[in-house]
């Protein structure tokens, strides 16, 4: 009898817990109120949002048939791809390399050259990467940046580094064919025309001289945020196959930005930086989305590519700049540029007033340094919890926070 009496007490005990469980589920689920973000942000989350990616989630890309241009892979895709590497990276589910690889596949089948498209007009050059296709010069000209070939092709040659580096033999032949194609995709900027020396030890790449007149960024010198997406892949593609092809000029440029546009705002212990400089005019400096973009690009050339030259002291101020940018008011607010703007009326705003709101999060990664830094951006992520539909760049976000989180376990 007393047994009896001791099992239904446990039924009972087991009920109310799982009662307990789905009413905490439906409860985080309907308010983040004194709920911090580690409960929000997992991989469940994650797995929720890329489903309802109606572009490029797997179960819609590549078979529904659209035709894409370089944009639209640079600033979509490439987004989706680093955050599918970054859930592998936190999880060790190889079903994000699945995803990713068989979209990557098709994704080379999409250059110029295999689609006989002019990649500069009348040039006569069909060259394998990926154009705009006129979709900057409302189809006035055909046009490969260098960023878009750069952010397309880092997630390509991260996926190819975390096969190797754990020897996942599945991938291996696909990682292979993945290295050759990002190369041949790098090389058709990596030319003396696009190349500037400052002096000795620095320089600069500018973009191509095709279309200029009629692509702003042609045959000029490159701001931070585009150089640094194509230098990150190049750092990638060095390292990967033991040369050093692009090593000189990644050394060159992570010199000239380290000493010629980099700032230091000593109330902060940060660095802030300007687009370029032609040393007579002061451009504005970087806004928060753009230079998260800047400060990437260095961050995968020093921690995946294995560049020394901005050092751990350097990646701290860097690091610095989230606690400059975040106010942890209730709502959080958040800056718009990385550095006062000269008649800017104030310097933080909330969700309703900062287009670049949530791109602070993109800055996560540098959590690796502190883990305070994930915590400055509590109130942000909740915010980003909230949004009904999830971007690339909010999920993005989410596989960044879940694998700094798992590095900082480690």
């Amino acid at each position: 009898m007393f047994k009896e009496k001791n099992q239904f007490i446990k039924k009972v005990i087991i009920g109310l817990l799982v009662i307990l469980f789905l009413f905490q589920v439906v409860f985080v689920k309907r308010t983040s109120d004194g709920v911090f973000a580690d409960q929000l942000v997992t991989q469940s989350l994650y797995d929720e949002w890329y489903f309802q990616q109606s572009t490029w989630a797997i179960t819609d890309f590549p078979s529904n048939g659209k035709i894409f241009n370089g944009a639209d892979y640079a600033w979509g895709w490439s987004y989706v791809g680093n955050s599918l590497i970054d859930m592998y990276k936190a999880t060790r589910d190889e079903k994000y390399l699945e995803f990713f690889a068989t979209q990557a596949e098709y994704i080379f089948t999409q250059t110029d050259e295999e689609l006989g498209i002019e990649s500069f007009t009348n040039s006569g050059l069909s060259l394998p990467a990926w154009s705009d296709r006129a979709y900057y010069t409302s189809g006035k000209f055909n046009y490969i940046y260098p960023v878009l070939t750069g952010m397309i092709t880092t997630p390509i040659l991260r996926f190819v580094d975390v096969v190797k580096e754990n020897n996942i033999s599945q991938y291996n032949k696909i990682a292979d064919k993945f290295l050759i194609k990002s190369g041949e995709a790098l090389s058709i900027h990596n030319n003396d025309k696009m190349w500037k020396d400052i002096s000795e030890t620095e320089g600069f790449y500018i973009g191509h001289p095709y279309g200029e007149g009629v692509v702003p960024e042609a045959n000029k010198m490159g701001v931070p945020n585009r150089v640094f997406a194509y230098l990150a892949a190049c750092g990638l593609y060095d390292k990967l196959t033991g040369r050093s092809i692009y090593t000189q000029r990644i050394e060159k440029s992570l010199k000239y930005f380290k000493n010629s546009l980099v700032k230091y705002d000593k109330n902060h212990d940060s660095y802030y930086w300007s687009y370029w400089d032609d040393g007579t005019v002061q451009y504005p400096w970087e806004d928060i989305s753009h230079a998260a973009l800047t400060v990437y690009g260095i961050f995968l050339l020093h921690e995946e590519a294995g560049f020394t030259l901005f050092n751990d002291q350097d990646l701290i101020r860097f690091k610095n700049i989230v606690y400059k940018m975040v106010k942890g008011d209730s709502p959080t607010k958040v800056r718009k540029y990385i550095h006062t703007i000269n008649g800017e009326q104030k310097s933080y705003y909330d969700i309703e007033e900062n287009s670049y709101y949530t791109a602070v999060l993109r800055w996560s990664f540098l959590g690796i340094y502190d883990k305070k830094v994930l915590e400055s951006l509590d109130g942000v992520y909740k915010e980003l919890y909230h949004q009904e539909s999830p971007s690339v760049t909010g999920l993005f976000s989410v596989a960044m926070y879940l694998n700094t989180k798992k590095q900082l376990e480690e």
